[in-house]
């Protein structure tokens, strides 16, 4: 199956080529480590553009490769360090 989802207009511009390397990538790999080499690539390039929404672009990448079917649910950023999060739900899960 070679199906790419569309583009919608209201897709940040900073996102549309990493959509589209998103869509290629994952055509030729699925979700293997090739794919998820790529996806860090796509990633980094990203931030180091956008480094003042190092979060935000973050979580819209996983977005889209939540639409592609590459994960069933993304996994987005917060505004903590990611640190203390790990430590908060630790602390959340355990009875007190």
């Amino acid at each position: 199956m070679n199906a790419r989802i569309r583009r919608t207009a209201a897709m940040d511009p900073a996102l549309v080529t990493a959509w589209e390397q998103l869509q290629v990538h994952y055509a030729t790999y699925q979700n293997s480590a090739p794919f998820w080499t790529a996806y860090q690539a796509i990633q980094d390039a990203l931030t180091d553009a956008h480094p003042e929404r190092r979060i935000d672009v973050c979580n819209q990448l996983a977005t889209l490769a939540e639409q592609l079917g590459v994960v069933d649910h993304a996994q987005l950023l917060g505004e903590r360090c990611a640190e203390h999060v790990s430590q908060d739900r630790h602390a959340e899960s355990t009875p007190q």
